[in-house]
């Protein structure tokens, strides 16, 4: 691209109508200055009109940007539209992706590393800690010890989000299943195909869940997104104590040679 004001040569993505729609909807419009709140508003948030007027454009202009056959963007539009919609980082990202090709940010250095040999001493030092460390699709490549006391499952499935969502176990291991673990996961789900719209293992991974899960459906369609979940504070059971809850909190890092893997630690906080 030659410049913010030029049109881009992307084409606009048809999957943006409906995120569009979700993230003008959940404004508040008292919270924005211009906009009228004193008559009756039949929907929540902000209407179609009023999102084209804050970002400049016409309203019909606007409309076709919601429906099925967008018109190509410009970044200094898409930058308005982000400050208007109070889009948060991986929202802003993923708007990038679907209207301009690209992301906001610079790309993220990857490469090939030797997980088994380069990682295992890392994780092997964060004990008595459980820790893993996986790739994009949240395939588990390597991990300690005390992760297999923690998710014997490993021996049957290495793949996080498939457990999560398509194993019926997970819902007794993992407390507050529905809004701690499932939500959380496929907006991370949905940050990362955003922004690794080719990985064709990501997309068969999506599918996967989405064929196989009535739960992960119904959360999909909430067009949520989230980076990471380093920080979060969650609460399992383990499955040599099930009628225990400990609580734990997430910590994530990811190496500076790969930014697609990621190395997660679970640290078990006390009562």
């Amino acid at each position: 691209m030659s410049g913010k004001h030029h049109m881009s040569d992307h084409p606009v993505s048809p999957e943006l109508g409906p995120l569009l729609k979700h993230w003008r909807e959940r404004l508040e419009p008292r919270r924005i200055p211009g906009i009228n709140t004193s008559r009756r508003r039949l929907r929540p948030g902000l209407t179609q009109d009023e999102v084209a007027s804050l970002t400049g454009v016409a309203g019909s202009w606007y409309r076709q940007l919601e429906s099925r056959h967008p018109r190509p963007v410009s970044e200094q539009f898409v930058e308005r539209l982000a400050l208007v919609l109070r889009l948060d980082e991986a929202e802003r990202m993923i708007l990038y992706r679907l209207t301009l090709g690209q992301t906001p940010l610079p790309d993220m250095p990857r490469g090939d590393v030797d997980t088994g040999g380069k990682f295992q001493p890392f994780l092997d030092a964060l004990l008595p800690n459980p820790a893993f460390l996986s790739n994009l699709c949240w395939d588990i490549l390597a991990h300690n010890h005390p992760l297999e006391t923690w998710f014997p499952w490993l021996s049957d499935e290495r793949n996080l989000m498939r457990f999560v969502f398509l194993h019926p176990e997970a819902r007794e291991y993992l407390v507050n299943w529905h809004t701690d673990w499932a939500a959380p996961s496929l907006a991370q789900l949905r940050f990362s195909l955003a922004t690794h719209c080719d990985s064709q293992d990501l997309v068969q991974l999506i599918d996967e869940i989405l064929e196989g899960s009535e739960e992960a459906r119904k959360l999909w369609a909430m067009n949520e997104a989230r980076v990471h979940s380093d920080g979060d504070v969650r609460r399992l059971r383990l499955p040599a104590h099930p009628d225990e809850e400990i609580q734990i909190r997430i910590m994530s890092f990811a190496p500076l040679s790969n930014w697609d893997l990621r190395a997660i630690v679970i640290v078990r906080l006390s009562p």
